[in-house]
């Protein structure tokens, strides 16, 4: 069993409901400061521990505690998406740099991060080189003795309702794999989906993320910028907007456990 901490993690529905539905994970920790979110993680979740934001995130009572092996995390993507700004490292919400700082003092075999995929073309600063946000990230995980592979999977893959896509990148310690007995990430990407999708269908199981399971869900069709009257309407909107389809956080994880027993 990978021990895991997840960070920024919304509702839980990526990373987290992934690891306990596959089996190979010991989920022991969450990061969450949202309210409403946090709510839904005591809820789905309990007995694991928010250890809250992930800024100032309490790292040696967690490395007291726990063994962490892997470390998920689901930033936020305002930063990043080309539907805002791309402010990117100048991005009050940019929580990259504090996972990077987590992962440097915990010092997990592994890590998985997701996010949109403009994440890969944003510019560490406004009006620098395009794609130097992704440069300079690649290059402090090297600094710290990380290796990353990444690519791109859409949830329509996997039919949700809200097709996206996500760059999924996993990082693997250096010392801890011989590259040269790898399949390459890409090639086993295609089985990994037909075989989640598959098992989907088997089991009759559907994305999470759906919109018959959220109160009032044609309040969803708003108009971007229109506001609900109803808070719950409001907080479940948000949720969903962030949310990771979790086959889609399947991919990387399945990829972490191939790894692992090379």
């Amino acid at each position: 069993m990978l021990t895991q901490l997840d960070l920024c993690s919304g509702v839980g529905a990526g990373f987290p409901l992934d690891s306990i539905g596959a089996g190979g994970f010991e989920l022991v920790g969450l990061s969450e400061i949202d309210e409403y979110c946090s709510d839904i993680l005591f809820l789905r979740f309990p007995g694991v521990t928010n250890y809250g934001d992930v800024r100032s995130l309490p790292v040696r009572e967690i490395r007291r505690q726990w063994n962490i092996d892997i470390i998920t995390a689901s930033p936020p993507c305002q930063p990043f998406s080309v539907q805002g700004k791309r402010k990117g490292a100048d991005d009050k919400r940019d929580c990259l740099p504090a996972i990077i700082r987590a992962i440097t003092s915990i010092r997990p075999k592994f890590f998985c991060l997701e996010n949109v995929s403009g994440l890969l073309s944003c510019p560490y600063f406004p009006g620098e080189a395009v794609g130097s946000y992704f440069r300079n990230l690649l290059t402090t995980l090297a600094e710290r003795g990380y290796d990353a592979e990444w690519l791109c999977v859409s949830s329509g893959h996997f039919g949700s309702p809200f097709i996206r896509e996500r760059l999924l990148l996993v990082g693997v310690a250096r010392s801890l794999i011989e590259w040269s007995r790898a399949t390459p990430w890409p090639e086993q990407v295609r089985g990994a989906v037909e075989e989640i999708r598959g098992v989907g269908e088997t089991r009759g199981i559907e994305s999470p993320i759906s919109r018959e399971g959220l109160q009032l869900a044609f309040e969803l069709d708003r108009p971007a910028g229109v506001k609900s009257g109803d808070e719950i309407v409001r907080n479940r909107r948000e949720a969903l907007g962030n949310a990771l389809d979790p086959r889609v956080a399947s991919v990387a994880l399945r990829r972490v456990l191939y790894l692992d027993f090379l």
